[in-house]
């Protein structure tokens, strides 16, 4: 076999045990000026993603590549979506603007607005003045229309509080780690109305020993490009089907070969040495994983 694996669109859906969350929709922020909402719900962000190389080739389930922003007509996003089979993967979504390149008249901001109808469209409105990491609200908007008050390029965030309450901060929106100032492109939001799921900079995930397996449980350890990082631990087998790496079980990784889908496999020291692949699989490298950890491959 020729082909080397690749960490199925360099990415790991980082579990949701990371966000301390459920997997439920961004909560929206209040709009009577408040900046914490006590409601005894969690955060319901949707956990975190390391976008590695967008997703893109190899699997019909990732159209284009979202960190590259590469395979999409003039006028689309390429963005990662929820699939009706309850998989996930990346598509065109064709919109009035982008969210990250904030191409909107001067003056003007690329963001997310709901409607009375129950829909969320990228529209160019009117920007907000709140700053990275400042708190925001819904910004008083035209008649039907809702969106928060944040400065461009940012979006209102849903966090947990340390009270048990959810506060909202201004978060910068991204679709690759180097448009963020400070963090990793790794976070999902979950917005009702739209089948996109943007991205927001996030803390960077903690390093570890993929060997090893160093994480605070329920975490795991798995391969990405910026180096090994804890995740929520998946529980897919050996040869099972996946998307992202940290479906897969503890010990494993989710990888591709040529032009088929994911599969879990097992991780393997790189040349050689231990732990070694077993019933007369080969140990091969990883596309854009620094280190000696590889994949065991039948």
């Amino acid at each position: 076999m020729s082909a080397r694996l690749v960490l199925l669109g360099g990415a790991l859906m980082l579990g949701l045990w990371v966000a301390g969350c459920d997997d439920g929709g961004t909560v929206r922020p209040p709009t009577d000026g408040g900046t914490t909402l006590d409601s005894g719900a969690d955060a319901g962000d949707s956990g975190t993603v390391d976008a590695g190389d967008g997703g893109g080739g190899g699997s019909s389930d990732f159209a284009c590549n979202v960190t590259k922003q590469e395979g999409c007509a003039a006028g689309q996003s390429c963005l990662y979506t929820d699939l009706a089979d309850g998989g996930t993967g990346s598509q065109c979504f064709a919109a009035a603007c982008d969210v990250v390149r904030q191409d909107c008249p001067s003056g003007q901001r690329c963001t997310y607005v709901g409607s009375d109808a129950g829909t969320t469209e990228r529209q160019c409105v009117a920007a907000g003045t709140a700053t990275e990491g400042a708190p925001c609200t819904l910004a008083e908007s035209p008649p039907g229309q809702t969106y928060d008050t944040c400065a461009a390029g940012l979006y209102c965030k849903d966090e947990s509080q340390g009270d048990g309450g959810v506060g909202f901060f201004c978060r910068e929106l991204c679709h690759a780690t180097s448009d963020c100032g400070t963090g990793e492109c790794n976070t999902v939001l979950r917005l009702s109305g739209t089948r996109e799921l943007p991205l927001v900079c996030g803390p960077a995930s903690a390093r570890c020993d993929a060997f090893a397996q160093d994480c605070e449980s329920p975490l795991a350890c798995y391969p990405a490009a910026t180096g090994s990082v804890c995740a929520g631990q998946g529980s897919r087998t050996e040869g099972a089907a996946c998307e992202f790496s940290n479906q897969c079980s503890r010990g494993s990784t989710c990888v591709m070969t040529g032009g088929g889908g994911g599969a879990c496999r097992t991780l393997c020291r790189l040349p050689s040495g231990s732990p070694g692949c077993a019933n007369g699989a080969t140990c091969r490298p990883i596309n854009n994983n620094d280190g000696d950890v590889g994949a065991c491959v039948p």
